[in-house]
């Protein structure tokens, strides 16, 4: 029986720039930089504390070939949906402009769940936050 997800991958072009996008402004921090037989690297990260999820930064020019590759590179800018919480969303959004990344231009907004925004990361692929409510 299957316990708990532990990696989600989101294919990247330039795994430095997407690694330090998020360290620097997500708040990530990095689980795991190696590299693997036949060239691959292995690039993962966490949220702080939650070292049992990982999100892996995966460059398909170094792990696949073919058609395989191709359609992993078309991925890129077009992957589901990363859906991540926050503790303070009003400090994200203004990481998130600092840092140049584009924003829904809704913003930040009052739903019954929580406040929420959406993003696109360094590779055009969105990410959605919640905050949840408060109390």
């Amino acid at each position: 029986m299957i316990t708990q997800v532990t990696h989600v991958t989101r294919y990247v072009r330039d795994e430095d720039a997407t690694l330090k996008f998020y360290l620097e402004v997500l708040g990530f921090e990095l689980h795991t930089d190696t590299g693997m037989q036949g060239g691959g690297r292995w690039l993962t990260v966490n949220v702080p504390g939650n070292k049992h999820f990982e999100v892996v930064l995966s460059n398909p020019i170094t792990w696949l070939k073919g058609e395989q590759q191709a359609e992993a590179l078309r991925q890129i800018g077009h992957q589901a949906m990363l859906v991540l919480a926050t503790s303070d969303i009003e400090e994200l959004h203004a990481k998130l402009e600092a840092a140049g990344a584009k924003i829904n231009p809704r913003g930040i907004s009052d739903m019954p769940w929580g406040r929420d925004m959406t993003f696109h990361d360094l590779e055009g692929n969105e990410i959605y936050v919640v905050q949840p409510p408060q109390g």
